[in-house]
């Protein structure tokens, strides 16, 4: 049975959000309960090719991203994460050679020249939801936790260049672009993830709600395999 208020859709939502992010008298009320289990099964799902990821303050040793994440991970007896804002997921249409160069001779460049830097990321709230390959959409089969942040025409205007280098159009880009910062990953049948519990971690970290998350540089990384084979491959910051 999938956990109470992961399957997160349409109005619903959108209140869970604003309650997510706007009731700090909630917030200083929850209290820390037990761990769920000493250690699940790692998420077993193999993700595929080459992704574009954002850096954000936080994510560093020490920042209260990263903290939120190893919490997370120790909350529900999962594996962390690599902190992450993903800009395009799984690449596959590249040879490693040819998205190595791309990024490092293209991206970098025209990125720097055009646009200088990746306006700053605010929050909105928390979401726990689930993921099943080919329902509705879907291309994964997970569950995950995230924080969630708003989006703009400036925002767009970024992920429109970015898709253009690599795909030569931002044309055939699906959707408005969907800004959050995953913090934990979880397969999705029997999962003990839940909004509820997750704004607890959250609430340990105010930061993580309170501020705009400012973006540090731009990565490439490979996300073939699990998690635990992500690699990122190149850098570069503002």
């Amino acid at each position: 049975m999938i956990a109470p208020f992961m399957n997160v859709k349409g109005k619903t939502h959108e209140s869970l959000l604003r309650f997510a992010s706007n009731d700090s008298e909630l917030f200083s009320e929850l209290k820390s309960t037990e761990i769920f289990e000493k250690s699940r099964d790692p998420l077993n799902f193999r993700f595929c090719g080459y992704s574009i990821w954002l850096d954000i303050y936080g994510s560093e040793e020490g920042g209260d991203y990263y903290s939120c994440i190893d919490a997370c991970a120790e909350k529900f007896g999962l594996e962390p994460i690599q902190g992450h804002v993903t800009v395009i997921y799984g690449m596959t249409h590249l040879t490693d050679e040819e998205v190595r160069r791309t990024f490092r001779d293209e991206l970098m460049p025209r990125f720097m020249k055009e646009r200088r830097y990746w306006p700053s990321l605010k929050p909105i709230g928390v979401l726990s939801d689930v993921e099943l390959d080919g329902v509705r959409g879907g291309m994964m089969d997970m569950a995950w936790s995230e924080i969630s942040f708003s989006n703009s025409d400036e925002h767009e205007s970024c992920v429109d260049l970015v898709h253009q280098i690599f795909y030569g159009s931002a044309k055939d880009r699906e959707g408005i672009w969907r800004p959050h910062a995953s913090l934990v990953y979880d397969n999705p049948h029997s999962s003990p993830l839940n909004l509820f519990e997750t704004m607890k971690v959250v609430a340990k970290y105010p930061s993580l709600l309170s501020s705009a998350v400012h973006v540090r540089g731009i990565s490439l990384v490979k996300t073939e395999g699990y998690i635990t084979e992500w690699k990122v491959i190149d850098h570069f910051s503002f």
